[in-house]
């Protein structure tokens, strides 16, 4: 009887670690292991009441190559600021992970072109400079659709050394992570500032994506972010990680310069309002 109850208890085990979720995010090179999209995602996890387990891949990669890396299933989900392709490759968690603040992006700037900047006062001043943005980034098309001509590179680093050697004239990020990122790379851009003046807006944000049929991982997620949203805890870790790059962009200082974004699909437009920043 002893043997059998073990038996069964082995089978029973067995099971639930066979049900578990496993779940692989992948080591992007312009966001640490401790990102804020893997918190989140632990996060959504932790709520959706589905067992799971996480790990973080080996291989540190680009966006191109993640995206890549979904496709063939090395890789079970990532974040990407959404476009119309990016939607159309992956199934989308249609939830805004950072509530569209990267859609509002400030520059940063070789702090010798701080006067250029101070005069520009539209998106007319502002095609008449040009910007860096990284290879695969869905922003590209939106600044090229805006009228400014764009240069990219696959290698995130190099648009720290592009933009300080005036490669270009200027980088776009989220006013969330730019502060964060110039103190990181400061070595390598050490004539470079956070330019003061302007905040360019376009609606954006970024989704969760995983591989086309993977709705098991999909729903759990939207389950667990939509869970998180209405308890607090999502806009808890917002907070946490956005409130003070929010409050040191002084964004009533700044002038908006406002532009469409061309990749934005029906089904994004239908995410509630709710779920969104709102200056």
């Amino acid at each position: 009887m002893l043997k059998k109850l073990i038996l069964l208890f082995v089978i029973f085990l067995s099971f639930s670690l066979n049900a578990q979720i496993k779940v692989i995010y992948p080591k992007v090179q312009e966001r640490a292991t401790d990102d804020y999209g893997y918190r989140i995602l632990y996060l959504a996890l932790t709520k959706s009441g589905v067992p799971f387990e996480i790990s973080i891949s080996k291989e540190i990669v680009n966006f191109d190559r993640a995206r890549t890396q979904i496709k063939s299933g090395e890789v079970s989900v990532v974040d990407f600021g959404t476009s119309a392709e990016f939607e159309s490759d992956f199934d989308a968690v249609y939830f805004p992970i950072d509530m569209g603040i990267s859609g509002y992006r400030l520059f940063i700037i070789n702090k010798t072109k701080a006067d250029v900047f101070s005069k520009v006062k539209n998106i007319e001043d502002l095609k008449k400079l040009k910007a860096g943005q990284g290879q695969g980034w869905s922003d590209v098309k939106i600044i090229e659709n805006a009228g400014v001509e764009v240069v990219t590179t696959p290698l995130f680093e190099s648009l720290f050394k592009m933009v300080n050697g005036m490669r270009f004239d200027f980088f776009p990020l989220g006013m969330e992570e730019v502060y964060g990122f110039l103190e990181k790379y400061k070595d390598i851009a050490p004539n470079c500032i956070v330019e003061e003046k302007i905040i360019f807006q376009y609606p954006f944000a970024r989704l969760f994506f995983v591989k086309k049929g993977n709705i098991e991982l999909r729903d759990a997620i939207m389950k667990g972010l939509e869970t998180a949203y209405a308890d607090g805890s999502f806009q808890d870790l917002v907070n946490k990680n956005f409130k003070s790059s929010i409050e040191k962009a002084k964004l009533k200082n700044r002038i908006i310069i406002k532009v469409s974004n061309p990749n934005l699909t029906e089904r994004f437009k239908k995410i509630p309002e709710k779920y969104f920043y709102k200056m």
